[in-house]
């Protein structure tokens, strides 16, 4: 009787624990699927806080991410140069986070930093250029303000990307080169994507020499197809 009652108390355990444990899993897929994320992309490397995402699909061109909703410091420059943007911007946007701010906070760095880069309308053409950096969780929902008024925030909506990557330095060459690729992959495949831009994202200091990863993007319009061209 007794060696019964035991094993009754065992089978009993051993049914609540199984509960449980179907109910995390159950969760913790119901997260996965509404895309809940807080793991780091493998090319975050140098920096504590990344702009995460979930791998919706990808083929042997391109990824499709999706982002969550994101709040954003930003600042344009306008030049005929997209190297000569990009180091403006990046100096007025670091200024802003090692104190240049109403509260004369310093913010940790973030990546990607991203370049909103319009499409070429001419071949030699003086272009209005964003750049962004991603503020930290700790500082999406009542950053600093900034004193620069060339400086402000800006939120991202929650959004699907067509993500292309590539090594080296981002510059104009291969930003626009890769940027073209892309958008005919993504016309082949039928994709809906605004046209009217694309994004160039750099995830590495100016010292790294070696191992960069830059990547270009399109914004999706409506839900990616998610098929290989």
């Amino acid at each position: 009787m007794k060696i019964n009652a035991a094993a009754s108390v065992g089978q009993k355990n051993l049914g609540t624990t199984m509960h449980w444990a179907g109910l995390i899993i159950f969760l913790y897929l119901g997260l996965t699927e509404i895309g809940i994320s807080d793991s780091k992309p493998a090319q975050c490397n140098e920096v504590k806080e990344c702009f995460n995402y979930d791998l919706v699909c990808e083929t042997s061109d391109y990824e499709v991410r999706h982002y969550n909703a994101s709040k954003w410091v930003a600042t344009n420059t306008t030049s005929f140069f997209m190297e000569f943007a990009m180091y403006s911007g990046f100096t007025r946007l670091f200024q802003y986070i090692q104190g240049k701010n109403a509260e004369g906070k310093k913010i940790d760095m973030t990546a990607p930093v991203l370049l909103k880069i319009p499409q070429d309308k001419y071949f030699f053409d003086i272009k209005t250029y964003t750049i962004h950096f991603l503020l930290p969780a700790s500082n999406q929902q009542n950053p600093p303000a900034p004193i620069d008024t060339n400086v402000y925030f800006i939120d991202f909506p929650d959004m699907y990307a067509y993500v292309k990557s590539f090594g080296g330095w981002l510059m104009t060459l291969n930003s626009k080169s890769n940027a073209k690729s892309l958008k005919q992959q993504l016309e082949n495949a039928a994709e809906q994507f605004d046209s009217s831009f694309y994004f160039g994202a750099g995830y590495n200091s100016p010292k790294t020499l070696t191992g960069r990863h830059n990547e270009v993007w399109y914004i999706a319009e409506g839900t990616p197809i998610c098929q290989a061209p």
